[in-house]
């Protein structure tokens, strides 16, 4: 499969997530939003290679969570004419299933 499709709002939640580590690493924190856009492009990988690995989560989404150091977050995706496509980069404990909207909006953008 080739690279993954990310709906605009999910690549905006990457890029929101990367800078709020990136505020808490410039408080000398480390390298937390370098790490996290590392483990994203990781699962993302993983994704990519196997689409099929991760569990049927709602409607035929699937979900992966970002393991182990930012398990709390996870990436939300579906299975759209042979694309992956990302709907969402989401924290585990904000808002669940808030993204449910984006499947349509995915099918119409790819």
């Amino acid at each position: 499969m080739s690279d993954p499709q990310i709906h605009p709002a999910a690549r905006e939640e990457l890029y929101e997530t990367i800078r709020h580590y990136a505020v808490i690493d410039s408080e000398g924190q480390g390298d937390l939003a370098l790490a996290f856009e590392s483990a994203f492009y990781q699962h993302a990988d993983s994704i990519i290679d196997d689409p099929l690995l991760f569990n049927v989560r709602h409607r035929n989404t699937r979900r992966v969570n970002l393991t182990p150091r930012f398990g709390e977050h996870y990436i939300a995706y579906m299975i759209w004419r042979e694309k992956v496509v990302i709907l969402a980069v989401a924290h585990a404990k904000r808002r669940p299933y808030y993204w449910r909207k984006r499947i349509a909006e995915a099918k119409k953008l790819f």
